[in-house]
């Protein structure tokens, strides 16, 4: 008979045996993962036959190796196995361990479920203006590859690989059915290069055609950037590649459309619908077909920001936000200049619409100072509007946060004051080194502006103009220290200096009291009495 002592001694061995050998293959079972659903293949090259193939077999597009202006193999794998960004003006290489291993191949494996991608090739980097193929075969993927990063129907950033990889379902690619996926794909990508490359000759075209209209002293010149933006728009939605046609467009087509405007809105409140009007079109086309707004000559560079507001329109969009307002003002008081104000604020930061954090700043102290100036505020008055953009914006900022998926403002807000730290000293290798890089442009563009800018201030003849030139320079100069991109900026600002020159509402008619006419008495006649 077995005695109980010696029983339980049994059982604890036992047990002891067995935590000893479960405890080898839960540390194993964490440090080899189940392999991803999806494959990824490396290919130096894709052909046109291999490509066309893919496309037979799955989804395909194109895609921006990396982010920022330089890329490489090297910067551009390490953000492929991670699944993050690192802006090449900041080293290009993301810390952190890889998600998955992508697998070299010379030629297209016969696979079921596997992404198969080009990278750039290696050696010392270069400019990141060229897109690369991309396709996902498996799990009814078939068609156009669409991006919760680039919002642009056939672009995929390569942070979305991972997620796609890994089957992460909030921040997966997706795909949309089209049956000539090879030249939708071809169009889209000479449309994205003729826009790239003429950014700066568009922003240079629109300030000649704004000063123009000023100096020649037409109110055409009020309506110029309305009519710019609206240019714009349509040249994204024809996908126009066409550099000639573009330059055209962005010259006599704003000319054309900022004299018919001008036609239609004679009165205080039709400009004012137009201003809110533009604003709200662009807000409406970011959130229903975001790719219109994306791919034209202001849209954001296709290497950093893809979609959502750029530093281009961005700094457009400041000329009827702070009109309008001024208008809302002049119609509806105070009132209607906080809603003009709110509605400005909420399209420049929320997500949905591609939350510039730097836009929203500085749209948001030049409504203070907007403010302060119509309604005689002291500096008490200032503190307190500023204080109340900045309570609007961070409310609106926490509601994007709080929702799933890529948000450009997530990396500042995510780690509290560590990440508004981070983000703020960043702006020296990110803004501040590249325009010094870049001062044989910044520089004349700089001074261009300061003499815009005195010239318009000196040319004023009322005050409301003086008012809305004083809260654009106020916005200007703030985005120049938060923003990265002081060419496109100062380049835009001078086409807006050179439409607010024109900016002269009409003086507020002053209420003159009537007053009865005074009855007029008779005077009395002395009567001289007779003589004797």
């Amino acid at each position: 008979m077995v005695r109980p002592s010696r029983v339980l001694v049994l059982l604890a061995a036992l047990a002891a045996t067995a935590v000893a050998l479960g405890a080898p293959g839960t540390a194993l079972a964490r440090q080899n993962p189940p392999p991803p659903p999806f494959q990824v293949y490396v290919l130096d090259r894709i052909s046109d036959s291999t490509f066309a193939t893919l496309a037979e077999r799955g989804a395909v597009g194109l895609m921006r190796p990396s982010y920022g202006p330089t890329t490489n193999r090297r910067r551009a794998l390490a953000e492929l196995v991670r699944g993050t960004e690192v802006s090449s003006r900041l080293g290009g290489v993301p810390k952190g361990k890889p998600l998955f291993d992508a697998k070299k191949a010379s030629v297209f494996p016969n696979c079921r479920m596997c992404v198969v991608i080009q990278l750039p090739p290696r050696g010392a980097p270069t400019s990141n203006d060229r897109l690369y193929r991309i396709a996902v075969i498996g799990r009814n993927f078939h068609g156009l590859l669409t991006s919760p990063t680039t919002h642009i129907p056939g672009l995929v950033s390569v942070v979305d690989v991972a997620p796609t990889a890994l089957g992460h379902v909030a921040t997966t690619l997706s795909w949309t059915p089209s049956s000539h996926a090879v030249g939708q794909l071809a169009r889209l990508g000479n449309a994205i290069d003729s826009n790239n490359r003429l950014k700066f000759p568009a922003l240079f075209i629109l300030a000649g055609v704004m000063l123009l209209l000023a100096l020649l002293g037409l109110r055409a010149a009020v309506t110029a950037v309305p009519a710019a933006l609206l240019i714009n728009l349509g040249l994204g939605i024809g996908q126009v590649s066409n550099e000639v046609l573009l330059c055209a467009a962005v010259s006599a087509g704003t000319v054309l459309l900022a004299l018919a405007l001008a036609r239609f809105c004679r009165s205080e409140s039709a400009l004012l619908g137009l201003f809110g009007g533009v604003v709200a079109l662009y807000a409406f086309v970011m959130v229903t077909r975001p790719e219109w707004q994306a791919v034209n000559p202001f849209g954001p560079t296709q290497n950093s920001r893809f979609w959502g507001i750029g530093n281009q329109v961005e700094t457009l969009l400041l000329a009827p936000l702070l009109a309008g307002a001024f208008l809302a003002r002049r119609r509806f008081g105070l009132v209607g200049f906080v809603l003009f104000g709110v509605f400005g604020l909420a399209v420049m930061t929320d997500n949905r619409l591609g939350a510039d954090g730097g836009g929203a700043i500085a749209l948001g102290i030049a409504l203070a100072v907007l403010g302060t100036r119509l309604f005689r505020f002291g500096p008490g008055g200032f503190v307190g509007m500023l204080a109340s953009a900045a309570v609007a914006v961070l409310w609106i900022v926490s509601q994007g946060l709080s929702e799933p998926g890529p948000n450009h403002l997530r990396s500042a807000f995510s780690h509290g004051g560590s990440g508004l730290l981070a983000s703020l000293e960043s702006r020296v290798p990110l803004s501040y080194v590249p325009a010094l890089h870049a001062w044989q442009l910044v520089v004349p563009l700089f001074l261009a502006l300061a003499v815009t800018f005195a010239l318009a201030w000196r040319g004023a003849r009322q005050q409301s103009t003086r008012d809305v030139l004083l809260a654009f320079g106020v916005a200007i100069v703030t985005s120049l220290l938060i923003n990265d991109s002081a060419a496109y900026e100062l380049a835009g600002a001078i086409a807006v200096v050179g439409a607010f020159a024109r900016f002269a509402p009409a003086p507020a008619r002053a209420r003159v009291r009537v007053r009865a006419p005074a009855r007029l008495e008779p005077e009395a006649v002395p009567v001289e009495p007779p003589p004797g």
